[in-house]
């Protein structure tokens, strides 16, 4: 997963009205960038719905389970190079196939779609929240000049988080 290509969970334009500041602010989007990928990572799930090939080990069971939710559709399961079409898969992320998959390391291929449009609204409520205070703290230069010489600084403050923000990711990680 390339989170870097991924949209952010919450709107710029939020952002610029939550904060007081522009939505075209370089510094605004790196503050919602920063959130929205905190979040995916604390949740191991980018959230944000998309298709995507994986490639899965086997423990030779009858069933797997996909690392990203909810899922909404599976267009191609290949077990050991075949393509096979006769399986089963839950939004919950379940594989199950009436045979043992061959117990194989990275034996499966998966192409499916899963995430969430539009993102849930707690879910971008706490990234706007984190971003905004992520803004607040950015380092800023600080540049002073004495006679001669010149120095600049640069500070970089930490933001915690909020009991909302734990919930959200709690309730949307994936293990």
């Amino acid at each position: 997963m390339a989170e870097s290509t991924l949209d952010p969970l919450a709107s710029i334009y939020d952002l610029a009205l939550k904060t007081g500041g522009k939505a075209d602010d370089e510094k605004l989007k790196l503050a919602l960038d920063l959130a929205s990928g905190r979040f995916r990572e604390q949740a191991n799930n980018p959230i944000s719905m998309m298709t995507e090939t994986i490639i899965l080990d086997s423990d030779g069971g009858r069933a797997l389970t996909l690392p990203c939710l909810p899922v909404h559709e599976v267009t191609e399961l290949v077990i050991d190079g075949r393509q096979v079409t006769d399986f089963e898969w839950s939004t919950s992320g379940a594989i199950r196939l009436d045979r043992p998959i061959p117990d194989k390391w990275r034996s499966v291929q998966i192409t499916y779609r899963h995430g969430y449009d539009p993102v849930p609204t707690g879910i971008q409520d706490v990234v706007l929240e984190q971003a905004a205070a992520i803004y607040q703290t950015l380092p800023g230069l600080v540049s002073y000049t004495t006679g001669a010489e010149q120095r600049t600084y640069s500070s970089a403050l930490t933001v915690g988080t909020t009991a909302q923000w734990a919930a959200m990711v709690a309730r949307y990680k994936v293990d």
